[in-house]
């Protein structure tokens, strides 16, 4: 890829961006009686848990390396009779979501289905954390957004910096020193990477959930792993490209018409069909009613370095640090291959589920990890045949086969 052909691909996304915000109007006029309807469709965490009626703070959280992070807490009030209301001190858990996600993505099924507001009727103190790069990470004190240095990084930066920082800013603001995890997909990544690389923070850790956690990828079933995995999961011109590349865009007039991809009048599996990267193909036990609310709230922002950090594993078949060629390797790692993550090192005691139609990961990657995994307290597998990759977030009947049991054996942690 030439240096014009690339600024001609820029210029063709900014067009595109540009036209969607022309025609937005019109288009907002045609669909408003629809989008009335359809209250759901909000964009924005701290409005959607104050509209599903919750107590809800904004917080902001900077990383070593200047990014500014924001955390969503969902507190535990006590209410009195003359209104006031006191910030009550229980136990701490923090949810990560997966790649490309952000803190919208656990509250999508309601009120009375989504897992932070059943953890947060039990009594816990609900922390929702949101990545370098997605909508509500953003800004970087040394960096702008258009640097293409803002954007390189991967999973492996949000391990050792972003994880860092946010879990220090919690145990300062709530005086708690210890907290659960809970965390899907790359939010599972994520967190054996801390653990892996700084063992020392396994004591911040009561427990781990890890919802399809994604370490080993290569038995995928991904298609974009097996068509790109080759050209992006290697070390080549195009790859050092786009390591300074925004993967997704988060501009609000995207957003807006991808929440209207899904219209009423449409089959869902049309629908679904726009969604077939992260959530498969065969996506029957998918809640299609929450669609329009999927397509508004995901994919969120992040980085091309993320999706090709997997790339690199899907053909290099292990769990290592970022690929940057032998040169790099041996300035960073001292050594030509990067190192791989030493899982044994993850002590918290840990609860895995998984299921056997997962898209993105594989049942034998997932196996490979829990005989890696010292700490594995639990394994759930799903009961449903096609239980896929996204329901783990929005599958029918996702709060009786997980969350509900995620509850539960968080309280007999706390309370026997």
């Amino acid at each position: 890829m030439t240096y014009l052909q690339w600024r001609t691909c820029k210029q063709f996304l900014v067009a595109f961006v540009i036209v969607c915000s022309c025609i937005w109007k019109p288009m907002e006029a045609v669909f408003s009686p629809y989008r009335a309807n359809r209250e759901i469709i909000i964009t924005d965490a701290v409005k959607r848990i104050r509209h599903d009626g919750f107590p809800v703070e904004q917080h902001k959280v900077q990383t070593k390396d200047g990014y500014v992070l924001t955390l969503h807490r969902i507190p535990y009030l006590q209410r009195f009779s003359d209104g006031r209301v006191r910030v009550l001190r229980r136990p701490v858990i923090l949810l990560l979501a997966g790649i490309y996600a952000s803190s919208d993505a656990w509250l999508l099924n309601g009120p009375d289905n989504s897992l932070p507001y059943l953890l947060s009727r039990n009594g816990f103190d609900v922390w929702l954390g949101n990545n370098r790069g997605n909508i509500y990470s953003r800004h970087n004190v040394f960096l702008n957004a258009s640097d293409p240095e803002f954007w390189n990084f991967s999973w492996h930066e949000m391990g050792v910096y972003d994880m860092t920082a946010i879990m220090e800013f919690i145990r300062g603001y709530t005086a708690e020193k210890r907290m659960h995890f809970i965390g899907i997909s790359q939010g599972g990544t994520v967190f054996l990477v801390l653990n892996s690389m700084l063992p020392q923070y396994n004591d911040v850790f009561k427990t781990a959930t890890l919802l399809a956690p994604v370490a080993y990828v290569s038995n995928t079933k991904g298609a974009l792993a097996k068509v790109f995995g080759p050209l992006l999961g290697t070390r080549n011109y195009v790859s050092k490209v786009l390591e300074g590349v925004e993967m997704v865009s988060t501009n609000k007039y995207v957003k807006k018409l991808l929440s209207m991809a899904c219209l009423e009048n449409e089959r869902p599996l049309v629908c679904v069909s726009r969604l077939w990267p992260a959530a498969g193909y065969d996506t029957e036990l998918l809640n299609k009613t929450l669609l329009p609310d999927i397509m508004a709230n995901f994919p969120v922002g992040g980085s091309f370095k993320q999706i090709m950090h997997y790339f690199q594993g899907y053909m290099s078949k292990k769990f290592r640090q970022y690929d940057y060629g032998p040169h790099q390797n041996i300035l960073r790692y001292h050594q030509l291959d990067p190192p791989d993550y030493c899982v044994e090192n993850v002590a918290v005691p840990t609860t895995i589920y998984y299921a056997e139609n997962d898209y993105i990961v594989s049942v034998e990657d997932i196996w490979r990890l829990i005989h890696r995994l010292k700490s594995v307290q639990a394994i759930y597998k799903l009961p449903h045949k096609k239980w896929n990759h996204f329901d783990f977030i929005c599958g029918l009947g996702v709060r009786q086969l997980i969350f509900d049991n995620v509850v539960n054996n968080l309280l007999s942690y706390e309370y026997g």
